[in-house]
């Protein structure tokens, strides 16, 4: 059966995506090539060639940071989204089974528990090679891992629950272009499809 979730956007410019790193608005928090695929899993070891910095207004890495079905309304007042405030709040639908989108690496019960915490590089000595493992920096709990959105649906569920409110980190994710372009704007669409479903069941 198809499941759709709704994406929450504040921004004038709806859901238009521009490049990750770009020259109007650079962001440079890494992508991990890693998937989590069990919440309880935290610490994981990554190689160091798992990281992906994508380089400025690179289009490969389009897309636009969104919240999955909800968000901390406080952040329009005090917090992250403070800037964003007067900003027009955009809704969609999205057809999203067994979809993957990134997620910040932190798991529900906080930073000081991400999903990937080191990673392995390849060392030589006395021309033998050997691994050495380093902790990822201070700001690790803000990279992006993959998740299936399914997934991510619990783990906002878990981490409202263990926080009694929804930290930006959790409910914040970024969709790549070609998803954004799946979405649909109207609620009504959603409507007229399930009914079209449950007639087609009778």
């Amino acid at each position: 059966m198809r499941q759709y979730v709704k994406l929450i956007r504040f921004h004038n410019n709806g859901f238009k995506t521009t490049p990750y790193n770009s020259t109007s608005f650079p962001h440079v928090m890494p992508f991990i090539n890693y998937e989590v695929t069990d919440l309880e899993k935290v610490n994981a070891v990554v190689s160091e060639s798992d990281f992906i910095n994508p380089i400025k207004d690179d289009e490969n890495w389009k897309g636009c940071f969104v919240f999955l079905e909800k968000y901390n309304k406080d952040l329009l007042n005090k917090g992250a989204l403070i800037m964003r405030q007067g900003h027009r709040k955009n809704v969609a639908y999205w057809e999203a089974n067994d979809q993957t989108i990134w997620v910040r690496n932190t798991s529900h019960t906080g930073k000081d528990d991400c999903y990937v915490n080191q990673y392995k590089e390849i060392l030589e000595h006395d021309g033998q090679p050997y691994d050495n493992f380093k902790y990822i920096s201070y700001y690790s709990s803000y990279y992006w891992v993959k998740m299936k959105i399914e997934l991510a649906l619990q783990r906002i569920l878990l981490g409202e629950q263990h926080f009694g409110y929804i930290p930006e980190w959790l409910s914040e994710c970024y969709i790549m272009d070609h998803q954004v372009k799946q979405f649909k704007t109207s609620k009504l669409f959603i409507l007229r499809e399930q009914m079209g479903r449950f007639l087609s069941l009778r």
